[in-house]
C-alpha cells in the first residue's frame, strides 16, 4: 500500500455490492466554513495517511463535506433495532454516510464513515447533523478506549463549522470521519427479519460470512457459526468494559457491532466512585442500562439477534450458543480483573476474592481505578495508601492479607501494563468541551494526548481522581 495524501485514497464500497434495498444513495451536505478541529495521527496511521502530506483545509473541506475521496460512493444503511426494550421498525444512518472502504497499512480494510453529514431518508425528524460536542465525545471515547485494547470503532478527524443547529439550545454543528471494519450493527439483521425480508436477511448474513467471518463458510451451518463467533466476541467486548469501569449508556441493538466492536458513543462514562448501579445515561430514568446491568443487557441482545436469525438456524442450536455466553463472559471477565491484579494461575478463591474486593469499593464509593494503584503500592509492601482509600477495618486489612499471600512478587510488572494512570473521566471531557465550544481546543488536544497514552505514568490532572462534586456525573443523550 502506497499511500499518503487525501488525494491518493481510492475508495471501493463492498457494502454497495448489496441490492438498493439496502440502503439509499445520499450525498453529504456541506458544512459552512469547514475547518479542523482535531486529528488523530494514530487513526490515520491506519490507512496510511501523512498529515505531512495535507493541509488542514483540504482534510476540512473532504470531511466537511465540500469534496469526496476518489471513487467515494456515499450510502446510508436502512436497519432497526430494539431501543429501551422497544422495538423501532426503522431507524438507519441518519445523520451518518458511509463514504466507501479501503485496504489499510496491515491489510485490514477500513469503512470510512462521515457523521454529522445532513438528512438522509432514514432522519425522521431529525437534521442529519451532529453538534460539536457530541463527536468532541466520540473523538475522545473511541481513542481512549482503543488505547486500552478494548476493540472499538476509532476517530479520524473532527471538522467544525459555522452551521447552526437546535438541540437544546442554538449549537455549532461539526462533522467527524470513523473508521471501523465494519458498521454492520444487530439492527439491520432485525430490519429485514421483521419487515419479513428472508431472502435479504440471508444476502446480509452471507455478506457479513464473506468478508468478515470466512471460516464460517466451511461450517455445517455457517449462519450458527456466524452467530456463535458474534455472542463470542460481545461477551469478550463487555468483559472488557465491565474490568475497566466502562459505562456504554445506550446499549439498544442498534449500536450493537456483529464484529464485538464498541459502537456509537453517546453518554458513555468510565466509574469515577465505585458504584454498580450507576447510569451514566441521565435520560435513562429506570437504569435499563446502569453499569452493573451490560452484561445482562449483552445477552438480551443476542437473544434478538438469535431471533432474527431463526429463518436460517434451527432455534435449540440458536439457544444453546446462547447459554454459552455467560461462562465465555464470566471467563473473560475474570481474567481481566486478574490481570488487573496481577495475580497468575489459578486459584479456586478468585472469583470470591474479586467479589469480596469489588463489595468493600462499593462501601466507600472509592475511586475504582485509584484502588488499583493504591493496589500497586501494596503489592511493593506500601499498604497504607490503600487503607486509606477504603478505610482502615477488620474487613479491609483481612482482604488485603488474603490478596498479598494470593500474587507473587513480581506482580506489579503484570499490574502495570493493564492498569491505566490515565482514564477519560467525564469532568475533563466536560471541561475541554466547554473550551472547544467557545473556540479553544488546546484542551481538547492535551486531553486527547493523555488518554492516548493510559499507562505512562504522570502526576498533573489527567492522573487524578475528580473533585467531590464532579463524580460520576450523568449526561444528556442528545447529539
Amino acid at each position: 500500500m502506497t499511500r499518503s495524501g487525501l488525494d491518493q485514497l481510492q475508495l471501493g464500497n463492498r457494502f454497495a455490492e448489496l441490492p438498493a434495498s439496502f440502503y439509499a444513495r445520499v450525498q453529504p451536505l456541506p458544512l459552512d466554513n469547514p475547518r479542523l478541529v482535531a486529528f488523530s495521527s494514530d487513526t490515520a496511521a491506519l490507512i496510511g495517511l501523512d498529515p505531512c502530506q495535507f493541509s488542514e483545509l483540504q482534510l476540512s473541506e473532504y470531511f466537511g463535506g465540500q469534496r469526496l475521496p476518489e471513487g467515494s460512493d456515499p450510502l446510508a444503511t436502512v436497519y432497526a433495532g430494539h431501543q429501551f426494550g422497544g422495538y423501532t421498525a426503522q431507524l438507519g444512518d441518519g445523520r451518518a454516510l458511509l463514504l466507501g472502504d479501503l485496504p489499510g497499512s496491515d491489510g485490514q480494510r477500513w469503512e470510512l464513515q462521515l457523521k454529522g453529514s445532513g438528512k438522509t431518508p432514514y432522519s425522521r425528524h431529525g437534521d442529519g447533523r451532529a453538534a460539536l460536542r457530541s463527536v468532541i465525545r466520540e473523538y475522545l471515547g473511541s481513542e481512549a478506549l482503543a488505547a486500552l485494547g478494548v476493540p472499538t470503532t476509532r476517530a479520524l478527524c473532527i471538522v467544525g463549522s459555522d452551521t447552526q443547529i437546535y438541540r437544546d439550545s442554538i449549537e455549532s454543528a461539526a462533522s467527524m470521519v470513523r473508521l471501523s471494519p465494519s458498521h454492520i450493527r444487530f439492527g439491520h439483521f432485525e430490519y429485514f427479519y421483521y419487515s419479513r425480508q428472508p431472502d435479504q436477511l440471508k444476502q446480509l448474513s452471507d455478506f457479513v460470512i464473506r468478508h468478515y467471518y470466512p471460516q464460517c463458510a466451511s461450517a455445517a451451518n455457517p449462519y450458527l457459526a456466524m452467530y456463535s463467533e458474534i455472542l463470542g466476541r460481545t461477551a469478550k467486548l463487555i468483559a472488557r468494559w465491565q474490568a475497566l469501569g466502562f459505562c456504554h449508556g445506550v446499549m439498544n441493538t442498534d449500536n450493537m457491532s456483529i464484529l464485538g466492536l464498541t459502537l456509537d458513543y453517546g453518554p458513555f462514562a468510565f466509574l469515577d466512585g465505585y458504584q454498580p448501579d450507576y447510569t451514566s445515561n441521565r435520560t435513562d430514568e429506570h437504569g435499563r442500562y446502569a453499569y452493573h446491568q451490560q452484561p445482562s443487557v449483552a445477552l438480551w441482545n443476542c437473544v434478538c439477534l438469535a431471533q432474527s436469525l431463526t429463518g436460517l438456524v434451527k432455534q435449540a442450536d440458536l439457544e444453546s450458543a446462547l447459554s454459552r455466553f455467560e461462562s465465555v463472559y464470566a471467563v473473560a471477565y475474570t481474567e481481566q480483573m486478574k490481570q488487573r491484579l496481577g495475580m497468575e494461575g489459578k486459584e479456586r478463591q478468585d472469583g470470591a476474592l474479586i467479589e469480596a474486593l469489588l463489595q468493600l469499593l462499593q462501601q466507600v464509593n472509592a475511586d475504582y481505578h485509584c484502588a488499583f494503584l493504591k493496589l500497586e503500592q501494596a503489592a511493593t509492601g506500601e499498604v497504607e495508601p490503600f487503607i486509606a482509600l477504603l478505610g482502615d477495618s477488620p474487613q479491609v486489612r483481612d482482604w488485603l492479607s488474603q490478596y498479598l499471600s494470593r500474587i507473587n512478587s513480581d506482580a506489579t510488572i503484570q499490574m502495570k501494563q493493564h492498569n491505566p494512570r490515565v482514564v477519560l473521566r467525564s469532568y475533563l471531557t466536560q471541561q475541554v468541551i466547554e473550551q472547544a465550544v467557545a473556540g479553544d481546543f488546546s484542551g481538547l488536544v492535551k486531553l486527547h494526548d493523555a488518554v492516548r497514552a493510559p499507562f505512562k505514568e504522570r502526576t498533573d490532572i489527567y492522573a487524578q481522581p475528580p473533585p467531590e462534586g464532579d463524580k460520576n456525573l450523568s449526561l444528556s443523550c442528545s447529539s
